[in-house]
């Protein structure tokens, strides 16, 4: 199944429900609850959004779990544990979640949102795993900790009918976590072409720096995936620029490397080359030029 874009909403006898994950989505979400609201509708929201946009939600009932609200999202989608270890300064997660917190009781699903699985008890992770073994196509969709990843986690992935692997390489300084991840993985039986690797690109690093990182994944045989950095208030998708970068710079990476079953085959310098007639602003300097 596939996901619904970012917002859901629905009715249960007085209550209507408005879920919102993205802040550039918070105002559709406001509009949305506002109007059940002046249908006579007690109003409940949740979601990330509502927790960087807690004033605009300040007349509702806010909650941070109203029911299985995932499988609205997605219908294969499910959590076995909620919050996280880390205090990521990109990530919503800590604020909104807070501490990791296992749960006993999960519904068994194939696309599992835990935001960081490797750093639940090893016990609750088995369990997981052989939960999980009897369905197709698992995926666990918000990546895996490299820095947490152990052999013991990979031999257990690869009892499991994956989909694909989800790594992240957010920052360089965690190269040497990020390598030893990927070599266990290997190492267990998984296939390169099945892993595949998020690489935050815009958030306190360079065009230099997140080149490297995709084209090495690319390099060792592994799947880039590149994620534009959103700052967790935003209110317009893509529209934050760090200084390190322009915006030539961040849409040509985007389109190149977010479309590798097609471009891949083109090295990315020739690909920088064919944009180059793009129309870009005469003051504006480029790792390109």
């Amino acid at each position: 199944m596939s996901w619904k874009g970012g917002i859901v909403d629905w009715v249960e006898g007085d209550n209507a429900y408005v879920s919102v994950v993205f802040s550039w989505d918070a105002q559709k979400a406001y509009n949305k609850a506002i109007w059940y609201k002046s249908q006579g509708y007690n109003v409940l929201v949740g979601g990330s959004a509502t927790t960087i946009n807690q004033d605009m939600f300040s007349e509702f009932d806010v909650s941070t779990n109203i029911g299985d609200v995932v499988q609205r999202h997605n219908e294969d989608a499910t959590f076995t544990s909620r919050g996280c270890i880390r205090s990521c300064p990109f990530c919503i997660v800590p604020k909104h979640e807070g501490k990791l917190k296992e749960s006993k009781e999960w519904p068994i699903r194939p696309i599992v949102c835990d935001n960081n699985i490797l750093s639940s008890s090893n016990a609750h992770f088995d369990d997981v795993i052989d939960k999980l073994k009897p369905l197709k196509d698992i995926d666990f969709n918000q990546g895996l900790d490299a820095r947490l990843l152990t052999e013991h986690h990979a031999e257990r992935l690869k009892e499991l009918d994956m989909k694909v692997v989800r790594l992240a390489w957010d920052s360089i300084s965690i190269e040497n976590k990020f390598m030893s991840a990927w070599d266990k993985l290997i190492n267990a039986g998984i296939p390169k072409n099945k892993i595949q690797s998020y690489v935050l690109m815009g958030f306190n690093d360079t065009p230099e720096d997140a080149l490297y990182r995709l084209q090495t994944i690319k390099d060792m045989g592994g799947l880039p995936n590149p994620m534009r950095f959103q700052p967790l208030d935003t209110k317009k998708r893509n529209s934050y620029l760090h200084p390190n970068w322009t915006e030539f710079q961040l849409k040509t990476y985007m389109r190149y490397w977010s479309r590798q079953r097609f471009l891949g085959h083109i090295p990315f310098a020739d690909y920088v080359q064919g944009t180059k007639s793009e129309v870009i602003d005469e003051n504006q300097t480029t790792m390109f030029e």
